[in-house]
């Protein structure tokens, strides 16, 4: 059994509840990219539990910074696996609006484009140099190939909270520009 089979199975017999996020949920919602690991959004209540199972899989923590926990597969060419703990209020809406997919022989729940392009946004407003460029392209190509209104009211206050306005007149003008 895969990975993926491993932590739905496992999942639903520890009732851990879980999203899909990073590039795997950028290409469910089609806008193809490389992925070299596993995103999930966690409850941050339930961090031990996802320790615990990840240990009986063999992997250990690589490095842990704020809401996120990088882990170390237990062999080399297996899934890293990267968890984001999020609160109660930000982690039930994703959940209730979950979409369900089918990844590598499993079903998994990963965000709707809004909250995916939220999740890009709170990370570009937070993100060090590095990885700014990677996030940005995400949301300028999710917006792009779903064909977004960025002219929209709710897609404008959605670039407001969870970004701010360079961001989404970033967005906007790159956006612009590749019509040309």
């Amino acid at each position: 059994m895969g990975l993926f089979q491993t932590i739905a199975e496992e999942t639903r017999k520890r009732e851990l509840q879980f999203l899909v996020i990073g590039g795997l949920a950028v290409n469910l919602h089609g806008y193809s990219r490389d992925s070299a690991d596993l995103d999930l959004l966690i409850h941050r209540d339930a961090r031990e539990h996802w320790l615990s199972l990840f240990s009986i899989l063999g992997y250990t923590v690589f490095q842990e910074k704020g809401a996120f926990i990088q882990l170390s597969p237990p062999k080399q060419g297996d899934w890293p696996v990267d968890l984001m703990m999020v609160r109660e209020p930000t982690f039930r809406p994703m959940l209730e609006h979950g979409k369900e997919v089918a990844m590598f022989g499993a079903r998994m729940l990963i965000p709707t484009l809004e909250h995916l392009i939220a999740l890009k946004l709170h990370a570009l407003k937070h993100t060090h140099e590095g990885r700014f460029l990677k996030d940005f392209l995400d949301v300028e190509n999710l917006v792009r190939v779903n064909k977004v209104d960025l002219a929209s009211d709710s897609i404008r206050q959605l670039f407001l909270k969870y970004g701010n306005v360079e961001l989404y007149e970033k967005v906007s003008r790159a956006c612009a520009n590749k019509k040309l």
